[in-house]
């Protein structure tokens, strides 16, 4: 088989994904070729002996073709994606594609060219679904949405459609056709660390015992919760905030950071605020979940999955989480924490009590499942059977 992955983004989850597929291509030696045509810079990340295989090929769009992307409209933005798709797929003529964000492609799916092989994608947001909101426009928004989800799935291209979000089967399947549509597991590649590991970067951190430590993780920006994290310790009393450690970890754009390094000053506050503003990778992100108490999924509106739930899952972590969405509805059906309303300072200020006081369910049997459903090896070949199968 030739199997083509397709994806114009390289950050975040982007690579991750892209790179469990690739290593379980070379580990499980997947007989055929593999093509994965991405911006610049993937290849490097990778050794030797991954990079000089004959069977996988790393090829890189140019810089004029994702900045027509990237300068796009919305609208825009879709049918040059699909355009640039169906030119790699015609000129490296695959047996399958995979679009690695398929959210992106539905426009240029519905109206745009023939793809020229069969072709499937990794569906992330599928929000159209959610009926919890009174607000007339967001539920036009929706109807549009599931509309065109069903146009772009009637490509008589397309074969599978992998969803991330497992509570939105049934809603994707009134719409689905002729298309296949198979719960996809959000994948996290485990490490071994060790408690000496775990307890050194407690000292570079300069993280002071006997504190709870709170981690906030990924890229911060405004849809993670911080702002109203930081409200929240505010309206902590002195004895409750000389308990806790809160370790924002992970990149930052130059004015949100600023933006956040102006209000944790203007705090005043008893409570640790260590801010770790560096991308982490590998063993790294794992130690950064060992050493914590709490991991916070503070996010603001967010549709669909999160790794950092399965990363938590995975360390044993219990989460503080949005109770929106997806998201929610797992960490509270299956135990893995607390959730509530992320925008509310009282309500993270009142959580951030219950767990100084021991008071945070967690089921740490629902959580091992949750990290083993999710695992890099389930992820690779959850894909590999979905297209080939």
């Amino acid at each position: 088989m030739k199997l083509l992955l397709f994806d114009t983004v390289l950050d975040g989850h982007h690579t991750d994904y892209l790179t469990h597929l690739i290593e379980y291509w070379q580990t499980q030696q997947v007989e055929g070729e593999l093509f994965v045509v991405t911006p610049a810079g993937l290849a490097a990340q990778f050794p030797a002996e991954i990079t000089l295989s004959s069977q996988i090929k790393f090829v890189e769009m140019t810089e004029p073709e994702i900045a027509g992307i990237r300068n796009a409209s919305m609208v825009g933005r879709s049918f040059a994606g699909w355009n640039l798709y169906v030119k790699y797929a015609e000129k490296l003529r695959p047996d399958h594609a995979l679009l690695m964000y398929f959210d992106l492609f539905q426009l240029g799916l519905w109206l745009g060219k023939k793809s020229p092989c069969p072709v499937s994608g990794i569906y992330f947001r599928p929000n159209f679904y959610q009926k919890n909101t009174e607000n007339w426009k967001e539920k036009l928004v929706f109807v549009r949405k599931k509309f065109i989800l069903g146009r772009a799935l009637a490509n008589p291209a397309f074969t599978t459609l992998f969803s991330l979000d497992k509570s939105a089967l049934p809603a994707i399947k009134t719409v689905a056709k002729g298309a296949k549509v198979t719960p996809l597991g959000d994948p996290v590649k485990d490490y071994d660390i060790t408690p000496q590991q775990v307890e050194v970067q407690k000292k570079t951190l300069g993280i002071k015992n006997p504190r709870k430590i709170f981690l906030l993780f990924g890229h911060l920006d405004d849809r993670k919760g911080i702002e109203p994290t930081l409200d929240a310790i505010a309206m902590l009393s002195p004895e409750e905030q000389q308990r806790v450690t809160l370790l924002l970890a992970g990149p930052i754009g130059d004015e949100f950071r600023q933006l956040i390094e102006v209000k944790i000053a203007a705090l005043n506050t008893d409570a640790q605020i260590i801010c770790h503003f560096q991308t982490l990778r590998g063993a790294a992100i794992q130690t950064f979940f060992g050493l914590s108490d709490f991991v916070l999924t503070l996010y603001q509106k967010h549709v669909g999955m999160s790794s950092i739930v399965v990363r938590a899952a995975l360390s044993q972590k219990p989460l503080i989480s949005s109770d929106f969405g997806y998201l929610g509805n797992l960490v509270e059906s299956q135990h893995l924490g607390i959730t509530l309303d992320s925008e509310s300072p009282t309500a993270i200020s009142e959580a951030f009590r219950q767990a100084l006081r021991g008071e945070i369910n967690f089921d740490r049997l629902a959580a091992k499942t949750l990290a083993e459903e999710n695992t890099a090896r389930v992820f690779a070949e959850q894909i590999l059977v979905g297209i080939t199968g």
